[in-house]
């Protein structure tokens, strides 16, 4: 009988060890989610890119920040639609009179998917994981958001301040990112180290339920302290172009990713295309520093050349996208009176041959292979269409094209004389633009045309400091007007973001990084 009962309990101590194992395997299930995963999943969406990682210092994609944004929140958020900024996880701030100290009030009665609070202590984890002396080689935007962080400094559980090194105002806007910025549960990141990327516990409306085959399922947070979302289930299904239009058109994704050429080849009567202007800039660029086109003059003539409207109807099918100055529309700062150099081949043949050119130029123009978020027909298709309209203007081209590695490799050795590429925003803040692409001290990093202004580099520092955004936004124009008339830059096109979306799915809202949010929307039967 005693052997009986030894065997029966070590048969239960066995299989109890056992389901541990098993549980242990298929990943962690937060607290918030203790439903687990449905059935049948509401909404597959198909994103564009892998989703690798969903820890938000270690993501880098566009279809990782998508997953992020439902998962994880930060301090602060950009309204739909728009680069405002409004409270999210902290419910107000104050800017000290000297730029360099910013207070955070956070909400309270907020929790983590694993019931852990959130508090000072988790904002202050979240940071300083991503600073020296902790930060990791894989945590990619950590730097960019919070470099300027000296330190931070918990006022007391509901109250966090940061200390800058110096005044930045676009800080507020790198708080709003869907990279590196939001805040993450200290218990879960101690927990599972890291598997934190496969283990993503946020405050946001949505937590991780699964993951399999490549495939983050995700469903509603029961304890979400905002407006708790009607769809109960998501799923991101990343695929190829192809891919993601056959899943919209077969109804197995309720929204996909999609490239505006595919319009035509969209199942009209389930779904339709939503495309809005995405904060990038494709441009021409012109190595400043050297003959031809460290004479100004020079660089009008390639700009008068150029039809802008022609490249944007031809290439995107859409001439709205021809770019008027560096700042993409839906960014502070812009404005659509200003316009860049224009005019004809004549005029610019004419230009020409009062700067010591009566023959014309020849140059040679470098490019890149494939799409870009700024490009979706490639460089390659791109230099073409350029050396067909700058041939009328005798400006006569070569082009050398590159694969993307080995054509940053040739911008670095300043090959050529002139090349295409283009910018895509990390925060939304026109300081992105303008002090990345034209500040002097972005040469060569990201200045790759060597442009030097001392005026220009005097009204983006003031801007950097400045912040009243009325006062920025005259700064900020004032810039664009002077840069306009130098051309450092031939300003081509601004890149779009295009969605696939089923007709019985409302109430989809985008965000200015192409973000679709899901909190108000639903499937209507």
């Amino acid at each position: 009988m005693r052997n009986k009962l030894y065997q029966i309990a070590f048969l239960l101590l066995f299989l109890s060890f056992f389901s541990v194992v098993i549980n242990h395997n298929k990943g962690y299930l937060p607290a918030a989610s203790e439903k687990g995963v449905p059935k049948q999943i509401d909404l597959t969406y198909a994103v564009a890119e892998p989703v690798k990682s969903l820890d938000p210092a270690e993501a880098n994609n566009l279809s990782e920040a998508k997953v992020l944004a439902n998962i994880f929140e930060g301090l602060v958020r950009f309204k739909p639609d728009s680069t405002e900024i409004e409270p999210c996880l902290a419910t107000g701030w104050e800017v000290s009179p000297d730029g360099r100290h910013w207070t955070f009030h956070l909400r309270q009665g907020v929790y983590f998917h694993d019931s852990t609070t959130l508090n000072a202590e988790a904002v202050k984890f979240s940071v300083e994981r991503q600073l020296p002396p902790q930060k990791k080689d894989n945590m990619t935007y950590g730097s960019f958001v919070f470099g300027m962080v000296e330190s931070v400094e918990i006022i007391d559980d509901y109250t966090i301040k940061f200390n800058l090194r110096t005044p930045y105002a676009p800080f507020l806007r790198n708080l709003a990112m869907p990279w590196a910025a939001p805040v993450v549960s200290p218990a879960a990141v101690k927990k599972f180290g890291g598997d934190f990327a496969k283990n993503p516990v946020g405050t946001g409306p949505y937590a991780l339920a699964d993951w399999r085959d490549d495939t983050p399922v995700l469903v509603v947070n029961g304890r979400y302290w905002g407006r708790k979302p009607r769809i109960q289930s998501i799923a991101f299904a990343p695929g190829s172009e192809e891919q993601r239009l056959t899943s919209l058109n077969s109804g197995a994704s309720g929204i996909a990713d999609l490239a505006a050429r595919q319009r035509e080849s969209l199942n009209k009567e389930k779904a339709s295309i939503l495309c809005r202007p995405a904060a990038s800039l494709g441009y021409l660029g012109m190595f400043n520093n050297r003959p031809p086109f460290n004479n100004p003059r020079v660089r009008r003539a390639v700009c008068m050349a150029v039809d802008r409207k022609a490249i944007a109807e031809e290439l995107f099918g859409d001439p709205s996208l021809a770019a008027n100055s560096i700042l993409p529309p839906t960014l502070l700062g812009y404005n659509k009176e200003l316009a860049p150099y224009s005019g004809s081949a004549q005029m610019a043949r004419s230009l020409l041959k009062t700067c010591g050119y009566p023959d014309g130029l020849n140059i040679t123009l470098i490019t890149y292979h494939s799409a870009r978020p700024y490009n979706p027909v490639g460089g390659t298709e791109l230099a073409a269409v350029i050396k067909k309209q700058l041939a009328e203007a005798n400006i006569r081209v070569t082009v050398k094209s590159y694969p993307w590695h080995e054509f940053k490799s040739a911008l670095r050795r300043q090959e050529g004389d002139a090349f295409l590429f283009g910018w895509v925003g990390d925060n939304l803040d026109p300081d992105n633009f303008l002090y990345t692409l034209l500040a002097s001290d972005a040469i060569p990093q990201t200045n790759l045309s060597y442009y030097k202004n001392s005026e220009v580099d005097r009204l983006i520092s003031a801007a950097q400091q400045e912040h009243d955004e009325k006062i920025r936004q005259r700064l900020y124009y004032h810039a664009q007007q002077i840069v306009l008339q130098e051309t450092p830059l031939v300003f081509l096109n601004y890149g779009q973001d295009c969605l696939g979306v089923v007709k019985n799915l409302k109430g989809v809202e985008l965000n200015p990084f192409g973000i679709p949010l899901f909190i108000d929307a639903y499937i209507k039967n």
